[in-house]
């Protein structure tokens, strides 16, 4: 009796839809990826030893259009674990849900990000990289800390009790997000340091007190604004074009059952 209800818990938690991990760098290059509606114009991104490097001028920097990466498959349920690094006042980030119409200009309003961002600049806000836009934000967020590592962007604040590599050294992301079960999930290292639900009670809360809820504060986004934010349970997922070099390698997903 308790080895069929070994096999049957081993049967449970292991879905057989569920599929296996896949590497999403590809032959030491871009396969598989392709900048946001690029025009065959954007540039920044390339491949080395198997790292994938965000390495110019960040639109937020230039004025030009956005230029982060997106995977070519959509996927809505998912797990997904990478290696990251940034320089010293850098910032950077993980979205998924994101859609590619021409009427956004930008990934972050229909995708929802997991921040990537040098702590330090928590510490000493004036080093943080990409002019006064960053740095506005490093400040108005010092107390609440939703723009912080491993954040949920302007939404769910993370609990770090361990301090992240600092910049210039690897650290490793694992992310869950759990259409199904309306859940998900940020490790650091291994340590887990954001929990969050997809939708709901809770959800709603958190996003009328966002800056995702004040469109019409945001007349640059165009007429699409944030009205989209969050809406579709499958998407591309993206890293983003943002002040600093950035670094992303072992990158690996695994679809999970919707």
């Amino acid at each position: 009796m308790k080895k069929l209800f070994l096999i049957s818990l081993i049967f449970i938690s292991c879905s057989p839809k569920d599929k296996k991990w896949k590497n999403l760098i590809i032959n030491n290059s871009l396969d598989g990826w392709h900048i946001f509606q690029d025009d065959g114009t954007k540039k920044g991104w390339s491949v080395k030893d198997n790292i994938m490097i965000f390495d110019t001028v960040s639109s937020l920097e230039s004025g030009q259009a956005d230029a982060s990466i997106l995977s070519n498959e959509m996927y809505s349920s998912f797990e997904i674990i990478f290696d990251w690094k940034i320089e010293k006042g850098g910032n950077s980030g993980f979205m998924w849900g994101v859609r590619e119409d021409t009427a956004y200009k930008f990934p972050y309003q229909t995708g929802q990000e997991i921040q990537i961002i040098d702590v330090a600049a928590y510490e000493t806000p004036e080093q943080i990289l990409g002019g006064e836009i960053e740095l506005n934000n490093i400040l108005r967020d010092l107390d609440e800390r939703k723009h912080y590592l491993g954040a949920v962007y302007d939404l769910y604040a993370p609990t770090i009790k361990s301090p992240p590599n600092p910049a210039g050294q690897w650290n490793t992301y694992h992310i869950k997000i759990d259409q199904k079960n309306n859940y998900g999930f940020v490790k650091l290292n291994d340590s887990l340091i954001n929990a969050f639900e997809l939708r709901g009670d809770q959800w709603n809360v958190l996003y009328s007190q966002s800056k995702f809820s004040k469109s019409d504060d945001y007349p640059y986004l165009g007429g699409k604004r944030w009205y989209d934010f969050a809406k579709f349970s499958e998407g591309y997922i993206c890293f983003q074009d943002h002040p600093g070099k950035s670094y992303f390698k072992n990158i690996k997903i695994r679809e999970l059952e919707d």
